[in-house]
C-alpha cells in the first residue's frame, strides 16, 4: 500500500516540475496518514506555494485528490 502511495506522490511531483516554471523548488513533503502536503518555494517572488492532497484508497485504483492549493508569503517555518 505504501509503495503505491509513494508512487502517486512521485508522479504528482514529476507532473508539477514539468508543468510549472523553473522558479518553483520543492522544499518539503509531509505525509500524515492519508494526507499529503507538498511545499514549493517560488524563488522569483519569494512566496511559498502549498498543495494539500488526500489519498483516495477506496476507489477502483488509489489516486491523489487535490484538496487545497494556496500561496503564502515566505517565512522561515517551512525550512526547519
Amino acid at each position: 500500500m505504501y509503495e503505491k502511495v509513494f508512487e502517486l506522490i512521485n508522479d504528482e511531483i514529476s507532473m508539477m516540475s514539468i508543468s510549472t516554471p523553473s522558479t518553483l523548488e520543492l522544499v518539503k513533503i509531509e505525509i500524515k496518514g492519508i494526507k499529503v502536503k507538498l511545499v514549493y518555494l517560488d524563488k522569483k517572488s519569494m512566496k511559498v506555494q502549498v498543495r494539500l492532497y488526500e489519498v483516495d484508497l477506496f476507489g477502483q485504483e488509489p489516486k491523489l485528490k487535490l484538496k487545497k492549493d494556496y500561496m503564502k508569503p515566505y517565512t522561515d517555518k517551512y525550512f526547519r
